[in-house]
């Protein structure tokens, strides 16, 4: 849409997000350390508000900021309800939230900053500018061209740096096209038990398949393939995956 459309893209970020939650039921808990009243030890406290740790936090703060966007002429998009839209005769402003995490695309400035007013004037919020990094994605939005490049270099080489793998040469292919993995593969050749219990392997494959979801489709094939030894992984399965990572070099 930004791309398309040329929007403006900047980001913001609520502070301690899910304590804006009202409780819709009873909730207690126990006197905290250091407010303890000596008078009524056995007493308990009823919450008015949710607080992190509560498995209904979420949800509550979820609602609460849904409910305010709506009051504020957003409109839910019907495929995703975690995108709001909303339009100002010629011009628009989507805002994308992701937990405590917004990021608004918008075509007119002044639409963009009275609504990050508003936000601010409900939420206690930091106003982080133009959209940069966001989940471990670099965006570099230019608006001249109409292109938004998305990469991922800074979490790829703390990837690479985690498993050892910044100074290993690169390949062509994140497979070798003449190895087929399975599963009992090394059953004969070693106990990998012993020699597998300390390597890092569903680490790697978790890592990797970040990756893949949000900048390398590429390495699908890849990911699907040794994911499915995350449970028993062998030596060979261990090098399969270390292609990967030398690949992304």
């Amino acid at each position: 849409m930004a791309a398309k459309y040329g929007l403006m893209l900047h980001q913001m970020d609520v502070k301690t997000a899910f304590l804006n939650g009202s409780l819709n039921e009873d909730i207690y808990m126990d006197q905290p350390d250091g407010y303890l009243d000596a008078t009524q030890p056995d007493y308990v406290c009823k919450l008015k508000r949710s607080l992190y740790g509560l498995k209904q936090s979420l949800r509550m703060w979820n609602q609460t900021i849904d409910g305010f966007m709506i009051k504020m002429g957003f409109k839910k998009c019907e495929s995703d309800h975690c995108i709001y839209i909303k339009r100002d005769d010629q011009d628009m402003i989507l805002v994308v939230l992701y937990v405590d995490d917004l990021i608004l695309a918008s075509s007119n400035n002044e639409l963009l900053k009275s609504t990050k007013m508003a936000l601010s004037k409900r939420f206690e919020m930091t106003d982080l500018g133009e959209l940069d990094y966001f989940l471990g994605m670099e965006i570099k939005n230019d608006r001249k061209t109409g292109m938004v490049t998305v990469q991922q270099t800074k979490f790829l080489k703390s990837v690479l740096t985690k498993f050892g793998m910044d100074n290993s040469k690169p390949v062509k292919t994140p497979q070798d096209p003449g190895l087929k993995l399975t599963k009992n593969m090394c059953e004969q050749e070693c106990k990998h038990e012993d020699t597998m219990c300390n390597v890092p392997y569903r680490s790697a494959v978790g890592g990797i398949m970040y990756l893949m979801v949000a900048t390398r489709p590429d390495l699908a094939a890849a990911v699907g393939s040794l994911s499915q030894f995350s449970s028993d992984p062998c030596p060979t399965h261990w090098q399969a995956l270390k292609r990967v990572l030398s690949d992304e070099l």
